[in-house]
Parts: structure tokens; C-alpha cells; sequence
């Protein structure tokens, strides 16, 4: 199918090949995933020298790749002069892209330490190579990716910079879907890179070994280093302005996805990204007041925030949005931000580490420690594993450590069931393909169980995931595939999971809240994490916490042992969190030219609560007991309860009343005369 009005319309197709398009007349027109092996590829191309592009075997960028190489008389098994600049035209294009390199070199830098067996391949917006490094690949003898080779399909053929250039999306193209190199030894993955204002500045290439089990990692890593840029350049734009970051529909705050609009010290709006209006779901005119969108007054906002972001609660068309508000020049830039996001590495090359699992488990009881070091064996024989705890005692930094332990290739990807509408998680967890509902990105969403693959998935509070959803992931578990919506294959699934809660499962189980089956299937390895008050060694812990902000911040500040007697003997009902938060907040908000923190430098609400709390012999502190357990009574009283509660429901009806429990008549039986002995 031609576009009308691209740059291929007019080319002249050789008569001898006549181009035509494969396709049922039943199919759909709707673009679907094609299965992308290599035998499948061969089939096509097979087809291909018999003058058909078969549509239904290629993924739909490819096949429209194709088509238009076809229309320019780029022809498989053909020689092809592949244009070069020379050094001076190589300058001056350089110079022309001064913004783009001058912003992107610190993130290239850091993704090619990163991935070092790759390499990273920076275009122009006609897909010209602006720059190369990492490894070097060769398609072909004597033909290397560098500096000055025009990769536009009129000379290159398919390639993933000219199909990205074209797509205005990112793409994946397989070492065999290169229509003139098809036994090249690379598979690549390209993103556009746009500005705030979604002009396109150039395109990002990233090629890597095709024996490669998980492209797609690479190529969301990619959109990550995308988005970080266009992240940086808005902050760049709006330095003297404060920024508001509004969490989108499917994204964590912690990842790429929030969408940034920028305040002036007037509380008036200078400037927002063009998806902040698809987020709130409304148009927001520059010169509008804030407390029109916020619903409270802009100064005391602006005294809150000031030493640090605050979460707010906004109500916009499309719901309630969550957001952080950021005083001026209090960001981090993009390299730091990209370390937040999904790794392999303990200590990132972005000036953040990581604690080990040694480290996280150092003030636990022996027995607890033991459970989480099962974790890792259970992990790496693909089996999941549950993390009970209350809020803030570290649930995700044990998943990352164990992560880690288990030696797993594939990335860390977290998702926190709670923080994501019960209409989104279905998607944001399965993935989709184009077109698959109303508001479907181009190109569909693999999903988080698919992004994980080869390492492993969060699912953070998996208490509060909704109960139709809970037995799709039972299935996942078992049978270990997943079905995209809208598609209709089965999609291999080799991710490990960890889900974690801050709620008593068994106790949920009892009420009805979580299905028993489900439990069952995640119960074989349950670490329960202490409250920071039941460790010991509490004084070492905050003694590495403080080391590893002092890195993160590049400071070299002293921490008074004073200080620090109170901190351990302060009881932190918030847990890890509370505790990060005071010594973040205490070390950036401390003078420039301190070098020691002492009570007196903390704000006046941190001095009141340690002043109420008596310091023990220093680093002697002693764990406190974890809280009992509920008693099997208890578990058996609320189990009773619910069974009769579902047999009432369904007129007395044992078939009916087992199917809604989620488990079998034979299963209700036995429970029902268990319970009532």
C-alpha cells in the first residue's frame, strides 16, 4: 500500500517487478505482530523474488520497508554504491547537529559502558551517521557502520535508523529482515529522538549480535535513553521555572513516563510537554494559574517543596493523577535518572550503587537472612518467590538483590499493582498489539512480563491486584505464556517473578480478598522482611545508607556519632523510607561548604522527634521481636466465614459457590469440615 505524498511516490518501479501485496480478503487491515523467525523471514523472501511483499509474514514496518526499496529499485541480490560524506560535509553536518550531540554524548557514554558487546550508532534526521562507538560490526566485507555513511533506504535498503526515520517509531529490525544484507551476523533496534516540542532531532541505533534470545531489551532501553534526553532538554528549557511531573496512565514515577509542565515563581504555567495534555486529559494554555489545576494555593505549595519534592494528588478530566513538584534547578539530570530505571548492574555507571544482598540482610535474625538467600535458588530455577513486609521495609531493594544473586541476563522490570488504575493493568501487564482498544500506542506495548523475560518481574502490593487479573497471572505461572490483547498466539514467557505485599496474604486469602489458588502457586518461598526496628546493627546500616548518598551527591559530609545514636534509637515507623528520606533531605538541604551533620543542621520537625528519643549505648541497640503471627484460629474462623458467606450468595450451591473461591466442590468440602471441628 503506497502513502501518498511520501518521497517514494513518485519513484519508478522497474515494469519486470511487479510489487503486489499478500492478503486474505477476510484478513483484518488492522497491523498485527508477525511471528519474526528466520524460517518465516525466508518464506518471505522466497515470496519476494517471485514479485510479492507477503504482508501477513512481516512485521508491518518491515513489509512496508520493503515496499518502498522495491518502488526505488533497490532489489535484493543487487550492488549498490552506499554514498559517504566527505570529512568537510561530515563537519558541517556535525555543526548542524551541535544541541543533539552536545546532549547526547554523557547518555551514549553511559549506555555503551553499560553495553559493551554492542554498538551504538547516533544519525541525522535523514539517517546519516553522526557518530559511532562501542563494538564494531561488519553487514558485510569491508563494509563497516561509521561516520559519514548515509543509511537511507535508496542506498542501505531496510535498516532500523531509515525504518525509525520513516515510522516516526521505534523499531526492531532482525539480522534477515535487512533486505539487502539478509545474512548479515546483527540484529538492530532504532528510536527516534525528538525534542520537547516532538520534532525530530535524529535517530538513535543500537546493533547487537542476531544470536541475541531478547531484542526487545535492548530496544526499550533504547526509548528509555529517548525519553531521558527530551526529559533533559525540557529541563534545560525551563531551569529558572519550577516543574511539575505528572504521572502518566501506565508509568512509575520512577521510570520515563511522567509527563513534565514547567511554573514560573508567579505560579503561572510557562510551559508543558505535549503529552501532559493527553495525561490530564485537557488543554492547558500558557498564562494559565496553577491553582486552577492544583486546588491549592501556590505559595504554601512552593514552602513545601522547597527542600525537597512533594507528592500531590491532582483531579483532572481523566482522573486523579498523582505528581512531584520541583523547585527550580533541584533536578537531576538524565544519567542520573536513567539510573533509577530497570538494570542489570548493582553499582550503575551513574553515580548510584546498589546495596549487595549480603548488605540488605546484615541486621536480620539468622533465620529470616537463611529464607532470603532460598530466595535466590528458588529464583534461578525460575520458581517465584513472595516478599511479606510492612510499608517501607525494603520489599523492592531485596527483589533487586535477589534479582542480582540469581545471576539472571534479562532485566529488572518492577510494577507496583497498586499505584496503576484496575483499567490499565491489564494492559500495562500483558502488553497489547496496534489497534488492540481506543488510545493503543503505535506499534502496540509488550508488557512487563515480556520486557522481563530473561530476568525478572516485580509485582509490587500484589494484594491489591484485582481478582479477574489474578487468575490470568495463575495461568502465566503455569503454563508460563502469555496472550497480548488483541492477539491471539501464545507469547513465551521466562521471566521469574517475586511479588511482594505489605498486607498478610493468608489473611486476604480468608477473606475472599486473594485467590487461594494463586497464594498457593507463590507460597513456596516467603521472606518476611523486619520493620527496621526489629534489626540489629541498626548503626553500620545508616552508616552505609550515608556513604552511599555521600556518593550519590558527591559530598563528603561527617555524620556526628551524636547524631547517630539518636537515629538508631529512633523507632522509624516509616521503615527504610522515612529513614532515606531524613538523611536525603538532611545532606542536600545542608550548607555547601559543611562538612558534618549534627542534630542542630536537621529542620526543626526532625530536632523535636530525636530530641524525644533516648540513645542507647552506641551500636548496641537491640532487635525487637517480629509481631506475632495470627493464629490459626483466626485464619480459620475468617476462612469459615467467607465459604459461608459464598455458599449464601449461590442459594447453598457447592458448584457455584467453589468456582466463585476459586477452588474445587471437593476442596469446599474438605475445608467446610475442617473449619467447623
Amino acid at each position: 500500500m503506497r502513502q501518498p505524498g511520501s518521497r517514494w511516490e513518485s519513484a519508478r518501479r522497474p515494469r519486470w517487478w511487479p510489487c503486489r501485496t499478500s492478503m486474505h480478503p477476510q484478513e483484518s487491515p488492522m497491523p498485527r505482530s508477525a511471528v519474526r523467525s528466520p524460517d518465516v523471514i525466508r518464506q518471505a523472501r522466497h515470496l519476494l523474488r517471485q514479485g510479492t511483499v507477503a504482508m501477513d509474514m512481516l512485521d508491518p514496518c518491515i513489509g512496508r520497508s520493503w515496499q518502498r526499496c522495491l518502488a526505488l529499485g533497490v532489489l535484493p541480490g543487487g550492488t549498490h554504491e552506499i554514498p559517504r560524506l566527505s570529512q568537510t560535509e561530515l563537519k558541517d553536518l556535525r555543526d548542524s547537529h551541535d544541541t543533539l550531540l552536545r546532549l547526547s554524548d554523557p547518555l551514549l557514554a553511559a549506555l555503551a559502558g553499560e553495553l559493551k558487546d554492542c554498538q551504538l550508532v547516533l544519525t541525522s534526521r535523514d539517517a546519516t551517521v553522526l557518530k559511532a562507538c562501542g563494538r564494531r560490526f561488519s553487514l558485510e566485507p569491508r563494509l563497516d557502520i561509521a561516520a559519514g555513511i548515509q543509511l537511507d533506504e535508496r542506498w542501505f535498503g531496510t535498516n532500523a535508523p531509515a525504518v525509525a526515520m520513516f515510522e516516526k517509531a521505534p523499531v526492531l529490525v532482525r539480522s534477515s529482515e535487512h533486505l539487502l544484507f539478509p545474512d548479515n551476523p546483527v540484529s538492530c533496534v532504532a528510536v527516534p529522538l525528538v525534542d520537547p516540542d516532538e520534532h525530530c532531532l535524529g535517530i538513535l541505533d543500537l546493533t547487537f549480535d542476531a544470536r541475541h534470545r531478547y531484542p526487545e531489551h535492548y530496544l526499550g532501553r533504547l526509548e528509555q535513553v529517548a525519553r531521558a534526553l527530551k526529559r533533559d532538554m525540557f529541563i534545560q528549557r525551563h531551569e529558572t521555572h519550577w516543574v511539575l511531573e505528572i504521572q502518566s496512565d501506565v508509568m512509575a514515577f520512577d521510570g520515563m513516563g511522567a509527563a513534565l509542565l514547567a511554573i514560573d515563581e508567579d505560579g503561572v504555567i510557562r510551559g508543558h510537554e505535549r503529552q501532559t495534555i493527553a495525561v490530564l486529559g485537557m488543554e492547558i494554555p500558557q498564562g494559565t494559574d496553577i491553582e486552577a489545576l492544583l486546588g491549592q494555593p501556590w505559595a504554601r505549595l512552593k514552602r513545601q517543596c522547597r527542600d525537597g519534592a512533594e507528592l500531590l494528588a491532582i483531579q483532572s478530566l481523566s482522573g486523579t493523577r498523582m505528581a512531584r513538584l520541583h523547585a527550580p534547578r533541584r533536578w537531576r539530570g538524565a544519567v542520573a535518572a536513567l539510573g533509577r530505571s530497570a538494570s542489570a548492574s548493582v553499582a550503575d555507571d551513574k553515580g548510584r550503587t546498589r546495596p549487595c544482598l549480603d548488605s540488605l540482610v546484615a541486621g536480620w535474625e539468622p533465620q529470616q537472612a537463611r529464607e532470603a538467600w532460598r530466595a535466590v535458588r528458588v529464583l534461578k530455577a525460575g520458581l517465584p518467590v513472595l516478599l511479606q513486609g510492612p510499608t517501607g521495609s525494603g520489599k523492592e531493594a531485596l527483589a533487586r538483590g535477589l534479582h542480582e544473586e540469581s545471576g539472571a541476563q534479562g532485566p529488572f522490570v518492577g510494577l507496583n499493582c497498586a499505584a496503576i488504575p484496575e483499567s490499565l493493568i491489564e494492559a500495562e501487564l500483558f502488553g497489547y498489539v496496534e489497534g488492540a482498544f481506543t488510545g493503543a500506542r503505535k506499534g502496540g506495548y509488550r508488557g512487563r512480563l515480556l520486557e522481563a523475560n530473561g530476568g525478572t518481574l516485580l509485582l509490587d502490593e500484589i494484594g491489591d491486584m484485582p481478582l479477574s487479573l489474578q487468575a490470568r497471572l495463575l495461568r502465566v505461572l503455569q503454563e508460563k505464556v502469555v496472550i497480548p490483547l488483541g492477539e491471539h498466539r501464545e507469547v513465551p514467557v521466562t521471566a521469574a517473578i517475586v511479588a511482594a505485599s505489605h498486607r498478610h496474604l493468608e489473611l486476604e486469602v480468608a477473606s475472599g480478598s486473594f485467590r487461594e489458588d494463586l497464594y498457593y502457586r507463590l507460597e513456596g518461598v516467603v521472606v518476611e522482611l523486619p520493620s527496621l526496628a526489629q534489626q540489629s546493627s541498626l548503626v553500620e546500616q545508616i552508616h552505609e545508607l550515608w556513604q552511599r548518598l555521600e556518593q550519590q551527591y558527591q559530598r563528603r559530609v561527617v555524620l556526628a556519632e551524636a547524631l547517630l545514636a539518636r537515629l538508631a534509637a529512633y523507632p522509624w515507623p516509616g521503615n527504610w523510607r522515612e529513614l532515606q528520606h531524613c538523611l536525603e533531605t538532611a545532606l542536600v538541604g545542608l550548607e555547601p561548604d559543611a562538612s558534618r551533620l549534627d542534630l542542630e543542621d536537621l529542620s526543626p520537625r526532625w530536632q523535636r522527634k530525636l530530641m524525644d528519643v533516648t540513645p542507647g549505648s552506641l551500636g548496641q541497640s537491640a532487635p525487637v521481636r517480629p509481631a506475632a503471627e495470627p493464629s490459626d484460629l483466626a485464619i480459620r474462623e475468617l476462612t469459615l466465614k467467607h465459604m459461608q458467606k459464598a455458599l449464601a450468595a449461590h442459594g447453598g450451591n457447592m458448584s457455584a459457590a467453589a468456582r466463585a473461591l476459586g477452588i474445587s466442590r471437593s476442596t469446599l468440602y474438605r475445608r467446610l469440615e475442617q473449619a467447623c471441628r
